[in-house]
């Protein structure tokens, strides 16, 4: 059915909508008429009665109503199974994606289904559904995807904090299939054994996938530091590509086990150090040692905006400890994967570490997250991943 209840904004807000933005905030609404049901969907109307489109809606999140088309359409088969092909189409014919054989297939709003995640590796696929309306038509997706994809593994990894602010639990179950572990994966020519019970996300970062690749271009003939290694992804491409040496450290033992699993299947050495990346930055430092190319993919230090002062202490004393570590004509790759710190408080960061350490940093390139997660240019939420290729300069010689 499509929307029978009606969701009417404040007289007084020029909405985002207007905009081509999806969300509608609690605070924003002046109010609803007819039935609306939790995880069910609702008409989007302007104050003047202007229709707006359709959403989904749940009166427990803060955000209330998430627009998934303009149109008057029902979130039914039918509008997933078109919003899916386009999903996947896009990902066929996006020519930026490297081939290798972990992708993400649907990103939420990305892809006009708020709340969806799909990403596949080999043949599993490994599914969350971080909204109560996309959690209600779990079934109806899983079997959609089955079809579209081929693949028989299908997971639901809905073990995400987020799901709790629309009143979700918590969990992980097998929505098709059986699942044992390892899956293969193959990523920046990487052969990676992965747990999909146990990685990050939905079982690895696949956001930084393509900027494996290109840190690695620069590892040839370099000592490199990768710090947040997590699974050691950067670390396993550079050394691939000829970094002389690769140490790499994260708090993690599990994910440097698995890291060093990796490593061995593939013949690469690499000293993989458990502990505080702050920590040991300093002992670094303090014996004098220095590095060719070191990597910072440090996790969010903030999930809001209250936090944003304090995560900016935290990846100033980052970056300088990592600049004075850094050698002369050394390549510094840094990434911020918070949506609320920008790409102008990044850059700052980086001007104001390279002054009080006394150098000059020349940009080689910057990076973003992979192209299977796409950025919708009315949606500045759907860019969060931003990343920075510098060289050390002396000082005055830039």
């Amino acid at each position: 059915m499509t929307p029978s209840a009606r969701l009417i904004l404040n007289k007084d807000v020029r909405h985002r909508i207007l905009s081509g933005h999806p969300w509608v905030f609690a605070s924003e609404v002046d109010r609803v008429e007819g039935n609306a049901e939790d995880g069910g969907t609702v008409e989007l109307l302007s104050a003047k009665g202007v229709f707006l489109g359709s959403a989904i809606y749940n009166r427990r999140s803060q955000i209330v109503a998430r627009r998934y088309s303009g149109a008057m359409t029902a979130l039914d088969d039918s509008f997933i199974g078109e919003r899916l092909d386009d999903a996947l189409a896009y990902r066929r014919e996006t020519p930026k994606i490297i081939p290798r054989t972990a992708k993400r297939l649907v990103w939420s709003e990305s892809d006009h289904l708020p709340g969806l995640i799909v990403d596949r590796y080999d043949d599993v696929l490994v599914m969350q559904t971080l909204t109560l309306a996309m959690a209600r038509r779990e079934a109806i997706i899983a079997e959609l995807l089955r079809q579209k994809t081929g693949c028989a593994v299908i997971l639901a990894r809905n073990d995400a904090p987020v799901r709790q602010l629309e009143g979700l639990p918590l969990e992980r179950n097998v929505l098709h299939g059986t699942y044992l572990a390892p899956t293969r994966a193959t990523i920046a020519e990487i052969g990676y054994e992965l747990d999909l019970w146990s990685g990050q996300k939905t079982g690895f970062y696949l956001d930084q996938a393509e900027n494996y690749a290109a840190v690695a271009a620069y590892a040839k003939g370099r000592r490199m530091l990768d710090c947040f290694t997590n699974q050691g992804a950067f670390a396993l491409s550079a050394k691939k590509a000829g970094a002389t040496s690769c140490r790499a450290i994260d708090q993690s033992a599990e994910a440097l086990r698995h890291a060093g699993i990796t490593a061995k299947n593939e013949g690469l050495d690499i000293a993989w150090i458990e502990g505080n990346v702050f920590d040991l930055l300093r002992r670094y430092e303090k014996n004098r040692e220095t590095f060719d190319l070191i990597v910072l993919d440090p996790p969010s230090f903030t999930k809001t905006k209250g936090n944003k002062t304090s995560a900016l202490r935290g990846y100033h004393e980052l970056h300088l400890r990592a600049l004075r570590l850094l050698s002369g004509g050394g390549i510094l790759a840094t990434f911020s994967c918070s949506h609320h710190v920008t790409a102008e408080d990044w850059a700052g960061l980086l001007q104001r570490a390279s002054s009080e350490t006394g150098c000059s940093l020349r940009l080689r390139q910057r990076l973003g997250q992979s192209s299977d997660h796409p950025v919708l240019v009315n949606v500045p939420e759907t860019e969060y991943l931003r990343g920075y290729v510098v060289e050390k300069v002396a000082a005055g010689n830039s």
